[in-house]
């Protein structure tokens, strides 16, 4: 089941960091959210959709949904994140900054793989990797990344299929411009201000921005009449349907002409890895070895238990857009089934993370 969900207001969504009024008067937001967030969202839409209450067979019920693939969409067509071995070259025309700037249209190149070994540091772990092969760009040019880049599905099929060296992309910062929303905290005996209490959250404003979310409810036959749900840190209210223009989401495990010996992973949502930044795949059952990756700053994962009334867990994520390089003998058949399409992170799969997706070098 596909649905569409659609804010109809500015929206906030924490970050892992750690916030009291009056200590931290900023509070960082993230967009778009974490599959956790939508999780939470949907298991209380689901609850609130059935005439005798949350019972605890109905909230037990609601812990059987799964998520199986997040798409965003602009007016024009469905997006993902963009992979973090698309990057944009540092020093361009003048006039090309310009132009880029006022159509909100960024070109970006695709790093190439070099047989030249050499080491990789990431800011998941505390030294650096060796690896046989680099990504590089062609050319002495000078490239940075842009980690809140969006690709078109119609490129990231050709991204998938490796034809795609460069490609214009949106960035999340111009589709949903931040903002900032001042408050104070207010003494709930007196109905006045406290002291010390000012604060500033970061709210985003998606007008053109819709969550497309492939969801597994534990009832097919399932019926619902609320048209609407709470998203957010501030519970502001989105709109919620599963009607109107639908594009398929997922790509069949068959369909981009994987070829055999190596295979490129895509993850499409942040992953949570018993090892830190690097996937377990001996693990699903793949033997392969990994020569090189473009991986992005962690996130943190937490959240707010209602049941317990007490912190979640906080864990340290890959982001989404990470790319990692694979050499195997393994059989394509069994790297697409186990692969593709698929969640792989190794904590909270249900709630749609590590949703992986595989492509040629």
């Amino acid at each position: 089941m596909n649905i569409r969900i659609s804010a109809l207001d500015t929206l906030f969504f924490r970050d892992g960091k750690p916030f009291s009024m009056g200590e931290d008067s900023w509070a960082d937001g993230v967009f778009p959210p974490y599959p956790s967030v939508l999780y939470g969202a949907l298991r209380t839409w689901y609850i609130a959709n059935h005439a005798e209450g949350a019972t605890e067979s109905i909230i037990g019920e609601s812990g059987q949904i799964s998520i199986k693939g997040i798409h965003y969409r602009l007016p024009s067509e469905l997006q993902l994140p963009m992979p973090l071995d698309l990057v944009e070259p540092k020093l361009k025309e003048e006039s090309q900054q310009n132009e880029e700037k006022r159509n909100k249209a960024y070109q970006v190149i695709k790093l190439k793989l070099s047989e030249k070994s050499g080491t990789i540091s990431t800011s998941l772990t505390s030294a650096g990797n060796l690896f046989p092969s680099l990504l590089m760009p062609t050319g002495q040019i000078e490239v940075e990344s842009l980690e809140d880049g969006l690709i078109s599905h119609t490129a990231f099929k050709q991204y998938l299929e490796g034809t795609l060296d460069e490609v214009k992309i949106q960035r999340v910062k111009d589709i949903a411009p931040s903002e900032p929303k001042t408050g104070i905290g207010r003494d709930d005996n007196t109905n006045t201000a406290s002291d010390s209490m000012l604060y500033r959250v970061g709210m985003r404003r998606g007008n053109d921005f819709e969550i497309i979310v492939d969801i597994q409810l534990p009832n097919e036959d399932f019926q619902y009449a609320a048209t609407f749900i709470k998203l957010g840190g501030e519970g502001k209210i989105a709109s919620f349907s599963d009607k109107g223009r639908m594009d398929s989401l997922r790509i069949e495990k068959d369909t981009i002409g994987l070829k055999p010996g190596e295979f490129k992973l895509y993850l499409a949502t942040p992953a949570i890895f018993k090892n830190g930044w690097c996937p377990d795949l001996e693990g699903l059952g793949i033997k392969a070895d990994l020569i090189a990756a473009a991986v992005g700053k962690p996130v943190h994962i937490g959240g707010f238990d209602m049941a317990e009334r007490k912190p979640k867990p906080m864990y340290k994520a890959v982001p989404a857009g990470s790319v990692y390089y694979y050499r195997t003998k393994d059989s394509v058949e069994l790297i697409q089934e186990k692969l593709q399409g698929e969640a792989i992170s190794e904590f909270l799969k249900e709630q749609g993370f590590g949703i992986s997706y595989i492509g040629n070098f």
